[in-house]
């Protein structure tokens, strides 16, 4: 239906003038987007005297240099009075407005002189940043017996998960840095079944029993503290568990556990710098033998194990008939490894919208 001329004019003045004066809607979405950013991995601002790890690159070190031009090691840091024993001049590093925001922690020129580097320039000195060797190890843990079982054979019923030693957790602290945010876990662990697949769902029983979950392998753990051990598997892994026709999910052999981690790069500016062989720097792997049970049928449930002592509480009979109904799947523990699209860019979006509908009218 038509609506009168005044109508018209009323509706489009106001509603343009409070809402689409593209100018000032512009003007809000800007603002909100420096108070909100997008989410992002942030983990190259570097604070100063902050751990950074040979290998990374692209680092912003602006906030850790402050004013230095030259930073400096000393063999004897209670004696820094002297010259230093290897400096690296920043000047010509600087970007605009004095930032150095892609700063490599180059393995040719830092290998040899871990520890704090100073200001060597500046006077009183100060500690810029405290450079590391990465160094991670991947093991396969007995979790009942507190035990490396790697590369061994164990009882099929053995509550196992993988173990891993690092320093790089201290990357993934707040305080080391700055723009940290929980989507920025840089680690990525897979298990391998006998036959090769990697294995990405963990079930706690067979298809059809009523308290059986599907739990998430933990991939991509958010890693803290110098020790972790993998979440989701141990007791909640029933490697008893049965499909919907009856047959092992978990067939027994060799189950291999791989790491990788590529800090900010890691990987490819080690290889440049000549460096191939990554294990213990960014890569590690580990594996463990699951026998098999004489009693235990692989193929159909139609025989009761006649030793259940060794086997979980949670885990039913082999002689429960499958059937075909799915099982809850449960949210995993993990911390997600994704972020939601940020309000910002969806009020940019909105803004976007009502500039051109606004020029349209």
């Amino acid at each position: 239906m038509h609506k009168p001329d005044g109508w018209h004019n009323v509706y489009h003045k106001g509603f343009k003038s409070t809402f689409m004066n593209g100018k000032f809607f512009l003007g809000v979405v800007l603002v909100l987007l420096l108070v909100f950013p997008p989410v992002g991995a942030l983990t190259n601002k570097i604070p100063a005297g902050a751990p950074v790890f040979i290998g990374e690159s692209d680092l912003d070190i602006t906030s850790a240099i402050k004013n230095c031009h030259v930073i400096g090691w000393w063999p004897d840091e209670g004696n820094i009075t002297g010259k230093a024993a290897k400096n690296l001049t920043l000047k010509q590093l600087n970007e605009a407005n004095g930032k150095v925001a892609h700063f490599n922690v180059s393995p040719e020129i830092f290998t040899g002189y871990t520890g704090n580097w100073y200001c060597e320039d500046v006077k009183p000195t100060f500690r810029v940043l405290n450079v590391m060797e990465p160094a991670i190890s991947l093991k396969v843990w007995d979790i009942d017996n507190d035990k490396d079982v790697t590369g061994q054979s164990v009882p099929f019923a053995t509550n196992i998960t993988y173990r891993i030693d690092t320093n790089l957790n201290q990357v993934l602290s707040y305080s080391n840095r700055t723009d940290l945010n929980p989507s920025d876990s840089f680690f990525t662990i897979n298990m391998a079944n006998p036959s090769g697949k990697v294995l990405t769902k963990i079930y706690t029983g067979s298809v059809g029993g009523t308290d059986t979950q599907i739990l998430f392998f933990d991939t991509n753990p958010f890693i803290t503290t110098p020790t972790y051990l993998g979440k989701n598997l141990g007791s909640s892994w029933n490697r008893q568990s049965r499909d919907a026709s009856g047959g092992l999910m978990y067939s027994p052999g060799v189950y291999t556990f791989t790491v990788s981690q590529n800090l900010n790069h890691m990987q490819e500016l080690y290889r440049s710098s000549g460096v191939s062989d990554l294990n213990g720097i960014a890569t590690g792997s580990a594996s463990v033998q699951f026998l098999p049970q004489e009693s235990l049928s692989t193929t159909s449930p139609t025989a009761q194990p006649t030793s259940v002592t060794t086997l979980p509480e949670t885990i039913p009979p082999t002689g429960v008939v499958p059937v075909t109904t799915i099982p809850t799947q449960v949210t995993p523990e993990t911390k997600a490894t994704y972020a939601p699209v940020p309000w910002s860019i969806i009020i940019m979006g909105l803004g976007i919208a009502g500039i051109l509908f606004a020029k349209k009218e």
